[in-house]
């Protein structure tokens, strides 16, 4: 049984732009007493690549939630986060979702799936649209 998701850079930003399956995502998430886990590398290269003066406000309010847990990297996790971008030729903050998915065994959040798969077959996936 699913017990929460992993949001990447893309899934901030689509939630930033107010997607509507990201709001029904964060919605259904505090019914459900769900978490949504926040990779820190992830969530501030979604954060780059927003207008932060246009949706700030809004990304703000749903960060609110009590839904959202956000998982900063310790050493180790350095570690194996680097190891993945050296090894697998993936960017930081994918990188940083990928170990987060590994390590748990939670579907991420994403828009681009491809990427996933290309660090490792057991990564599960959700696409957002």
């Amino acid at each position: 049984m699913n017990t929460g998701y992993i949001l990447d850079h893309t899934a901030i930003a689509a939630l930033a732009h107010g997607d509507l399956y990201m709001a029904a995502r964060v919605f259904r998430s505090v019914q459900q007493v769900q978490p949504l886990y926040v990779p820190a590398v992830a969530f501030a290269e979604g954060l780059a690549s927003v207008v932060q003066a246009e949706v700030g406000q809004m990304l703000q309010d749903a960060l609110s939630a009590p839904c959202f847990v956000f998982r900063a990297l310790d050493e180790a996790g350095c570690w194996a986060v680097a190891q993945l971008v050296r090894e697998r030729a993936a960017d930081l903050p994918t990188a940083h979702a990928a170990h987060l998915a590994l390590g748990s065994a939670l579907p991420v959040l994403t828009r681009q799936a491809g990427a996933y798969k290309e660090i490792d077959d057991r990564i599960l996936i959700e696409e957002i649209g």
